[in-house]
């Protein structure tokens, strides 16, 4: 099975609320995704808190972080990420998202310099990551490690990461990262 979500929204702050669900180890998993509405204070426990992304509409940084962690959570993947690794990355963090997509590893490195540059988040913030590759069977493990280590150069040395690699029938290779930001 796949994973899924359901629009879970019931704030009356504004704050937009998604519940991603997979199964894992014969039993439904769930993660809980919220983009607060401008001005307010998370108050309830979710497992990723997303920040806007400057210049982005919230709805779109909503969608690339389902889609990337839908992607995660699906069973069809060469190396695997699983909601605890999400929680354990972005527990009690605010996250950001970034996701590109190019024809080949240098181009997704050098797309996602360019959006860490226009993020305006400072390296020494970033607590954890975790990075999703998606891209064609043809894809080499040399490709992948050298998107990780595009990410990793951007960050200190005590940022944790994990990441996951899925093949898919499509040409294009897609990178999504989450990273953890601490609260001030």
């Amino acid at each position: 099975m796949t994973a899924r979500h359901i629009d879970a929204t019931d704030k009356t702050d504004g704050s937009h609320v998604v519940k991603i669900l997979w199964n894992e180890n014969d039993s439904e998993r769930e993660l809980t995704v919220r983009m607060p509405a401008a001005g307010t204070d998370a108050t309830d426990r979710v497992d990723v808190d997303l920040l806007p992304v400057p210049e982005e509409d919230p709805a779109t940084t909503m969608d690339d972080a389902v889609a990337a962690l839908e992607g995660f959570l699906g069973n069809n993947k060469y190396i695997h990420i699983d909601g605890d690794d999400v929680r354990s990355v972005c527990a009690g963090a605010l996250t950001t998202v970034i996701r590109v997509e190019s024809g080949s590893s240098t181009g997704i490195v050098e797309a996602l310099d360019g959006r860490f540059h226009d993020s305006s988040v400072a390296s020494d913030e970033v607590t954890g990551a975790i990075i999703a590759i998606e891209g064609p069977k043809s894809l080499q493990l040399s490709d992948a490690t050298a998107i990780v280590g595009g990410v990793q150069k951007r960050l200190t040395d005590k940022v944790e990461i994990i990441w996951g690699l899925n093949f898919t029938d499509e040409d294009v290779l897609r990178a999504t990262v989450l990273l953890a930001i601490q609260q001030k």
